[in-house]
């Protein structure tokens, strides 16, 4: 009874055993050379493709991955690379190959059912990829030779009448190369299109775009240099000094921090200096003439004045109470950068005209003007000075008739628009009454040798 019923369900399965190798059989010569339907690479179908069409395709696939951008931020800075430039490599004939043996391998039994299965649940081969991180530490170490930890301002010069950009300002940066490296791996991982470099920046002083800010002069003044050749000598020098200073928003310049010592080793000369209201001799004559010029330019561009001393007497080359004396380590000119923009400092001596000009962010709703008022004359002393001159050969006298002294103020005034904004007092200046005074010279004449 028992064999009666297996010797069919045996006939039969023999039957579907030689029918399904009939139909393997027959699917391997239908798909011989070429890939099995239900199968991809990297998303693409590569059905019935030949292992050279399918390379073709995975290459492509593979391509997309290794070429994808990735932007480096440094500072303020992007660089793009790819992923191969960053290390990453793929290897799409793996694909290949795994996608070809799909249904090739295995009893026919056993590639019948692989067959089976493609055409209910089709697979996506991947393309497997690696990354080496000596490539991105290699580029990384070579991007940092070029890289310097110092910041460099942007450079100006003035060439008829505008500012003119010299040099482009560079941060200064430090490049931590082993953070970074971790940083693009991590990106890379995700599939990320961005990384942030672990740098620290140190940004100029006075940026490219600093510089831009310069646009127009907020204030020009020019003085006429009398004096002997020294004197005229000393103002060039000291002018020079100050030429191109940037001044920063909020920042203060200081004449006597900027010029320096007027020495002989700085190459300041000789020249007349007002001392107890009177010239005589002295290192670096004439300085007073640059920062008197470069006051005027200080107030007319509505800068904060800090520190000012007129001269004990008015000078020549200015209306009075529009002068401003110095004395290194002791008095000083200073002002403040009140515009909320960089201000440039520039200086010419043409001939005996020396002329400041101070470059800024135009307003040109915005006007300065100057009044030195309340003028008050001092009457001069009753009485006369002998004083003893060491400049003056024994025996001569010279003799100074009294001057008057005075009071003034200096207000400026500010309009927008036309209309008064501010109206202040800048300083107040006294001149000194000098009485009349006479000179005795007790210069001994020079000491000549006999003949023999």
């Amino acid at each position: 009874m028992l064999a009666r019923v297996i010797l069919p369900v045996l006939i039969l399965l023999v039957g579907a055993l030689a029918g399904g190798a009939a139909a393997v059989i027959r699917d391997t010569r239908a798909f011989e050379g070429r890939i099995y339907p239900g199968v991809a690479i990297a998303g693409t179908s590569v059905a019935g493709l030949t292992r050279a069409e399918a390379a073709a395709a995975a290459h492509t696939a593979a391509q997309a991955i290794t070429s994808k951008p990735l932007a480096l931020q440094i500072g303020s800075e992007d660089r793009t690379y790819t992923y191969a430039d960053l290390g990453l490599r793929a290897y799409p004939d793996e694909a290949v190959a795994e996608a070809y043996a799909q249904v090739r391998t295995g009893p026919p039994w056993v590639r019948l059912i692989r067959r089976i299965e493609l055409i209910g649940r089709p697979m996506d081969i991947p393309i497997r990829s690696t990354r080496d991180d000596r490539v991105s530490r290699a580029l990384l170490t070579r991007m940092v030779e070029g890289f310097s930890a110092t910041p460099e301002d942007a450079e100006v010069t003035v060439q008829s009448g505008r500012v003119v950009i010299t040099r482009e300002s560079r941060e200064g940066r430090t490049l931590d190369v082993a953070a970074t490296v971790q940083r693009i791996a991590a990106a890379m991982d995700a599939g990320a299109d961005r990384a942030v470099a672990d740098v620290e920046v140190v940004v100029p002083r006075f940026t490219t775009a600093n510089a831009r800010e310069l646009s127009v002069p907020l204030a020009t003044y020019t003085t006429h240099v009398g004096g002997v050749p020294n004197r005229v000598h000393n103002v060039g020098l000291a002018a020079a000094y100050i030429r191109g200073t940037i001044v920063g928003p909020g920042e203060v310049f200081s004449y006597n921090k900027t010029v320096g010592p007027r020495t002989g080793s700085r190459g300041f000369r000789e020249a007349p200096v007002l001392i107890d209201n009177e010239l005589v001799p002295g290192d670096g004559g004439g300085v007073c003439q640059v920062s008197s010029t470069l006051f005027n330019v200080a107030l007319l561009s509505d800068l904060q004045i800090l520190a000012r001393t007129n001269h004990m007497r008015p000078v020549a080359y200015l209306p009075i109470g529009r002068d401003a004396t110095v004395t290194y380590g002791a008095l000083d000119l200073q002002f403040k950068n009140t515009t909320g923009h960089y201000l440039m400092i520039w200086s010419s001596l043409a001939g005996r005209w020396l002329t400041f000009t101070a470059y800024g962010t135009a307003d040109p709703a915005r006007a300065v003007s100057i009044i030195v008022s309340a003028r008050e004359t001092i009457a001069p002393p009753t009485y006369t000075v002998t004083k003893r001159d060491p400049l003056l050969e024994e025996g001569q006298t010279v003799t100074r008739e009294a001057l008057p002294g005075y009071r003034v103020r200096t207000y400026r005034i500010v309009r927008v628009g036309g209309e008064v904004v501010k109206r202040e007092l800048v300083v107040s200046s006294y001149y000194n009454p000098v009485p009349r005074t006479i000179k005795i010279g007790i210069k001994k004449p020079t000491q000549t040798s006999a003949s023999p």
